[in-house]
């Protein structure tokens, strides 16, 4: 039996949809690509409060604030905590550079200043997956990691907090790495970050992050809420980020280590 025109004209009209969909197929790792090239502007800053929790329930909260300024070859980091007076002044400076074009991501330049011992200390490549001044947080974490240092899995889709999400996994080419593995989920609306998990060396789940209060601000999605959670300690470090802004006048001085080791930064 002959098709009719409209079943004939049904059929092409799948075979169009089917074809769309694998023209739109994307793989783990240009998923994380495009989740590493969303807009974040040329400068931005905020405020934060940092609460600390123990396995007992008992807090310990911290103000800091943060400056960052990305001029293409390097992105310039600072974050200073104010409050309380036992970590009030400490700064922290990072320069994260690009990947390179032989398919190598250099080092960041990290400086840590302590007001107690009055002076600047230069964090190694080795401390990278050390806590971030006791928190939950790495300082590998508060960086920009790029995307040669790890192999991309995609591992389906999921919904997380009505969103639908990629599942996309990362796995460390460096073996020397205390976190060889991670797991993550973003947006397939904005390419944010809403879930993560992290796996040691012998592939056991160490840490949960949760992200929430994903909003634009100056039409840049920001998310205004992490949770990182240690499952092994069940300390976790809650950062809530607040008067956000972007694309201000940052002066140059203010990413520098002379800067910071006087400790008069605002």
């Amino acid at each position: 039996m002959k098709k009719s025109l409209i079943t004939k004209f049904a059929s092409a009209l799948l075979l169009v949809a089917g074809s769309l969909c694998i023209a739109e197929e994307l793989t783990g790792y240009e998923i994380a690509r495009r989740a590493d090239s969303v807009d974040e502007g040329k400068t931005s800053s905020y405020t934060a409060t940092m609460t600390l929790t123990n396995k007992k329930g008992a807090t310990r909260t911290r103000e800091i604030f943060m400056r960052s300024k990305d001029y293409g070859n390097v992105k310039k980091n600072v974050i200073v905590f104010t409050m309380p007076k036992d970590v009030s002044g400490v700064a922290y400076l990072s320069f994260d550079y690009p990947d390179g074009e032989d398919g190598v991501k250099p080092d960041s330049d990290n400086w840590l200043y302590m007001p107690a011992m009055k002076k600047v200390r230069r964090i190694s490549g080795s401390s990278k997956d050390d806590d971030f001044m006791g928190s939950d947080f790495t300082y590998s974490d508060m960086g920009d990691r790029g995307l040669t240092k790890d192999t991309f899995n995609l591992l389906g889709s999921e919904t997380v907090d009505g969103f639908d999400c990629w599942k996309v996994e990362f796995i460390a080419k460096d073996k020397s790495e205390k976190t060889q593995r991670r797991i993550l989920w973003f947006r397939k609306d904005n390419y944010k970050t809403v879930k993560g998990e992290y796996y040691d060396r012998q592939n056991v789940l160490t840490r949960e992050l949760t992200c929430s209060g994903i909003k634009q601000i100056d039409g840049i999605w920001t998310t205004e809420k992490m949770f990182m959670k240690n499952v092994i300690t069940a300390h976790s470090t809650l950062l809530e980020m607040k008067d956000t802004k972007y694309n201000m006048s940052l002066d140059d001085n203010l990413f520098t280590v002379n800067t910071i080791e006087r400790g008069n930064l605002r």
